[in-house]
């Protein structure tokens, strides 16, 4: 082997393991909750009556085109771990799941539904908390900013739901722009 190959081998080696650094939230996911998040919430104070509506179709919608961008990441970087995606799939389904169960506390009449907001707020809330314990630290803040946003709900904070979209919108423009940055400079 010459010089010249060693030398390509061993940058080609260094690329991948840069890349493995990048594993984590991608930033196209951060800036589709972005968007959706702040419309989503945003409507349980200006169109209460399409709020459930609109998250029935930009809930499941917006899960599986975070499923199809992170699998596009990790096919960028090189790294397809099948067992995290059946993580993410059995974590995000799971919450799912129990927003889907709470919906039946309004069927049976258990409770109103502007309470029922609240709870899948407190559910989604818990979702990206353990996210961002158990995946991507990027998910705690606006885990946390749900759960501050749940008690001004819960208390009647006139735009609650509002301010709460647009401070999680903030923050996960943020991210995008920082994850973006950090990629572009690995790239480079």
């Amino acid at each position: 082997m010459n010089t010249r190959a060693v030398e390509s081998d061993l940058q080609y080696v260094k690329g991948l393991v840069e890349k493995a650094g990048q594993s984590g939230l991608p930033g196209s996911i951060c800036l589709l909750w972005a968007l959706i998040v702040p419309i989503g919430f945003g409507l349980a104070d200006f169109a209460p009556h399409a709020t459930g509506w609109f998250w029935m179709i930009a809930g499941p919608l917006g899960g599986i085109l975070s499923g199809l961008l992170g699998r596009r990441a990790g096919l960028r970087i090189g790294q397809m771990d099948r067992e995290e995606g059946v993580r993410h799939v059995l974590h995000w389904g799971g919450m799912l799941t129990v927003i889907l169960l709470s919906i039946a506390l309004a069927v049976l009449g258990h409770v109103e539904g502007p309470v029922l907001g609240g709870i899948i707020l407190l559910i989604v809330a818990m979702g990206w908390w353990t996210a961002g314990v158990h995946f991507d630290r990027s998910f705690l803040l606006p885990g946390g900013i749900m759960m501050a946003g749940f008690l001004a709900v819960m208390a009647g904070v006139r735009y609650a739901w509002t301010g709460t979209g647009v401070l999680i919108a903030v923050t996960l423009l943020y991210t995008a722009l920082r994850k973006g940055a950090k990629d572009a400079a690995l790239d480079a």
